[in-house]
């Protein structure tokens, strides 16, 4: 091979190389430009319609208990209130959520509410069962047990209350 054919061959070499390295134009992204960046964004927000409610709800409700793992009480109870009754949601979601309101009260010392959240889920659920290891911690397990115990009161006063049907 001459010397010449070579430096034709470093000369295209360079050339391949630097132009690969080359900033794209101002309004220009990888992958084609700008109408290919927006393109990507219109796939993700069909995707997005294309989700069930449902689907949405139970996304939000991971978020939000990623929310109160964090520590993030306060924020965790702002986002899994509007869960705790929503429509969208199985009964199981939304005891869940009201579980993690219930553990979010109790952590910021709040156990009037605490205990009031779990009445609530009890409520909605009257089967509704910590786990083991959640009932044996030292606040919520309490408040949880103080819960159910006032459920239970509730539910045989009611029964107490309730006029005897008469059959004809």
């Amino acid at each position: 091979m001459g010397t010449t054919t070579k430096l034709i061959g470093v000369a295209c070499l360079a050339g391949v190389l630097l132009g690969g390295c080359q900033t794209p134009p101002a309004g220009e992204g990888a992958g084609g430009g700008q109408a290919a960046a927006e393109a990507g964004t219109a796939d993700g927000k069909d995707a997005a319609k294309q989700k069930d409610p449902a689907t949405l709800k139970e996304e939000a409700l991971s978020q939000a208990v990623d929310v109160y793992t964090d520590g993030r009480y306060d924020e965790a109870i702002a986002a899994l209130t509007p869960l705790s009754t929503a429509p969208e949601l199985p009964v199981a979601s939304q005891i869940k959520a009201y579980k993690f309101i219930a553990f979010s009260h109790c952590a910021s010392g709040r156990l009037r509410q605490c205990r009031q959240t779990f009445e609530s889920a009890l409520q909605l659920d009257p089967n509704f069962q910590l786990s083991d290891v959640e009932k044996g911690h030292p606040v919520w397990g309490k408040e949880f047990l103080a819960a159910r115990a006032a459920a239970a009161a509730a539910a045989a006063r009611s029964k107490r209350a309730a006029p005897a049907k008469k059959t004809p």
